[in-house]
């Protein structure tokens, strides 16, 4: 991972994760889990961090935490069910809208772009590969 991650909420455990996914009702992939168990959510100190080149990627902003914090994604996953196509789960934020995984058969981990009142934008293969594509070209104000 090219850009550093900062921890905001209290760390999830691995019997937490299970519940979280027999609640709703999902498989998380591997990579996704992972992830969720070092940093469970968290946001770049940087403000100009995008997926894809500066002036036509994607810009980070957060990762939902699984659970803790005021924005978890189970909450969001609830409140998402009539916007999102079915097979998609909000997993954070882009600079003017949100980050959701697939959860489908066909495309099983792929990170998606999405805004409210248009159709999500494929971005990556895997929740590693989306990862691996977030570069940080420093803040924005500067």
């Amino acid at each position: 991972m090219i850009v550093e991650i900062d921890i905001e909420e209290k760390l999830v455990l691995p019997h937490e994760v299970e519940e979280i996914e027999l609640e709703l009702g999902v498989k998380f992939p591997s990579d996704y889990k992972d992830f969720m168990l070092v940093y469970n959510g968290g946001s770049s100190a940087s403000t100009g961090v995008y997926f894809g080149g500066y002036d036509d990627g994607v810009r980070f902003s957060s990762f939902l935490p699984l659970k803790y914090g005021d924005d978890t994604l189970e909450e969001s996953y609830l409140e998402s069910r009539d916007v999102l196509p079915e097979n998609l789960t909000p997993i954070g934020y882009t600079g003017t809208g949100f980050l959701a995984m697939s959860l489908g058969e066909n495309d099983y981990g792929s990170v998606y772009v999405y805004y409210s009142d248009v159709e999500p934008e494929f971005l990556a293969t895997s929740f590693t590969e989306f990862l691996n594509g977030l570069v940080d070209y420093g803040d924005e104000d500067q």
